[in-house]
């Protein structure tokens, strides 16, 4: 069965424009902002966009997994009404449209608990919003049977939430139980590395630890990146493969550890911006593989 190696890719012009572009760029997965990212989406998505999707989907053959990545604006731990729930409205529309055109997974950040001088009332409000998201659903379809509500491991600078594997599991924990086969998590290469997880020393020690605290079953996909910055520096800054402080070693280490290697790898770097340098990242990943 062939790896599902893919990268973000651009859905301008609509959302059915990126099953193209993914094409052309050669993965067999991508993720999209389905949504201008520095912008709330509080409206749902409009039908003809999800028509023509749908309707395109089908001479995609080769296009195994599609994400959607959440916008940035997003916070669960707001305790401004207005923001709090427009991130869960947000959350909801892209929810709603993923299952529309059957996509495999949204992805978001959970969020800062800067506001909360108690920081358990902080994770209170984002599992009090994660349900309140599950519970307001508006499409009468079944839901998919693999985690599709994707908490993403942080960098980990100020009051961020999620830049310990524990504080990912301490929100599952207290998620109404009839939602908790919904949820679970991406990994990030770059956030990992960032919050000091020096995982390119011990490989397997991270692997297991992964295992007890979040359950491996419960990790799709991981977004595979190399850092501008240096172990534990709790900073977000991706870098191109091989060119940065984690390096081809430690992430082919993770890439193909064999408990890993049935996961979904995304790629976030810098050189996607442009096509010919995306292309470039993309058969670097996909030569790393094995």
């Amino acid at each position: 069965m062939p790896r599902n190696l893919g990268c973000f890719v651009s859905s301008a012009g609509g959302i059915f424009k990126s099953l193209e572009n993914a094409k052309n760029l050669g993965v067999n997965s991508f993720m999209i902002h389905p949504s201008p990212p520095q912008r709330w989406n509080s409206e749902p998505f409009k039908k003809e966009d999800i028509k023509k999707f749908n309707d395109a989907r089908g001479s995609y053959p080769e296009i195994n997994k599609i994400y959607f990545h959440g916008i940035y604006l997003i916070n669960l731990a707001n305790p401004d009404k207005q923001k709090f729930h427009l991130s869960k409205l947000s959350l909801l529309n892209h929810l709603n449209l993923l299952l529309e055109i059957k996509a495999n997974g949204l992805v978001f950040h959970t969020g800062s608990l800067k506001d909360w001088t108690d920081d358990s009332k902080g994770i209170e409000r984002v599992v009090y919003g994660i349900n309140w998201i599950f519970e307001n659903l508006a499409l009468p379809l079944t839901l998919p049977s693999a985690p599709f509500f994707l908490l993403e491991c942080a960098a980990g600078s100020g009051k961020v939430i999620g830049d310990k594997m524990e504080e990912l599991a301490d929100i599952f924990n207290k998620v109404d139980d009839k939602y908790k086969k919904y949820i679970g998590f991406c990994l990030d290469t770059q956030h990992l590395f960032a919050s000091g997880y020096n995982y390119s020393e011990n490989i397997d020690l991270f692997v297991n630890n992964a295992q007890n605290i979040l359950g491996l079953a419960n990790i799709p996909l991981v977004h595979f990146n190399d850092s501008k910055t240096p172990l534990g520096s709790n900073k977000d800054r991706h870098e191109d493969l091989g060119k940065g402080l984690i390096g081809e070693e430690g992430l082919k280490k993770f890439l193909n550890h064999p408990k890993l290697m049935e996961k979904d790898f995304i790629l976030e770097t810098p050189s996607l911006g442009e096509f010919e340098t995306a292309k470039i990242e993309v058969e670097k990943l996909k030569s790393w593989a094995i």
